[in-house]
């Protein structure tokens, strides 16, 4: 709880302070997490199912800038099982989180600040999971780490006040403490500028 409040000071500071050229993006999208399928607590999980977002972010800068975030996540993820127990169990568990991504970007043809810019960012993305929602109870809070750390990428257009953009997100660890592999998060969001 203290990481997310001093992420939230952290954002926050951004916005009082900020004397460069500065927007206030306010975005929501879906997504999907990618990856290989691991085994935890006797269920087999994968991504590929859609989840949503929804955030803000706060751009300093205006060719070369800075932007950190925060963003709530609910992501989907597949479960099966061969257990004896379930026949044919097929279900999905959502897990909630909250990012915190500090990117940095270009806004290379944007030298005029004018109504239509082409973005580009990269950056790290610190993940505080918030906890997993699973019915079938196979997978528990305890299973996942509280801190994943990715990196990421993405691209996007601006018209006016409005927003389009994608990004990727590759997991630098594991977001199961069990699993066999990283996660990793495709995604596209919409949203206005400010």
């Amino acid at each position: 709880m203290k990481k997310i409040i001093l992420s939230s000071l952290l954002v926050a500071m951004f916005f009082i302070t900020g004397k460069a050229q500065s927007d206030l993006l306010i975005r929501a999208g879906i997504h999907s997490v990618l990856s290989s399928e691991s085994e935890i607590n006797s269920a087999n999980i994968k991504g590929g199912r859609v989840g949503w977002n929804a955030g803000l972010d706060y751009r300093v800068g205006n060719h070369l800038f800075f932007q950190p975030g925060l963003h709530y996540y609910s992501s989907s993820l597949s479960l099966s099982t061969d257990n004896g127990n379930v026949d044919d169990f097929k279900n999905s568990a959502r897990l909630q989180s909250l990012k915190v991504p500090l990117m940095v970007g270009l806004s290379p043809f944007n030298l005029e600040r004018s109504d239509f810019a082409i973005v580009v960012n990269g950056g790290i993305v610190p993940t505080f999971n918030l906890g997993i929602v699973d019915d079938n109870d196979f997978i528990k809070d305890d299973d996942i780490t509280n801190v994943n750390w990715s990196g990421k990428v993405g691209a996007g257009l601006e018209i006016g006040a409005f927003i389009l953009g994608v990004d990727y997100e590759f997991g630098l660890n594991k977001l199961f403490e069990d699993a066999d592999a990283n996660f990793s998060i495709i995604g596209a969001t919409v949203g206005l500028k400010f």
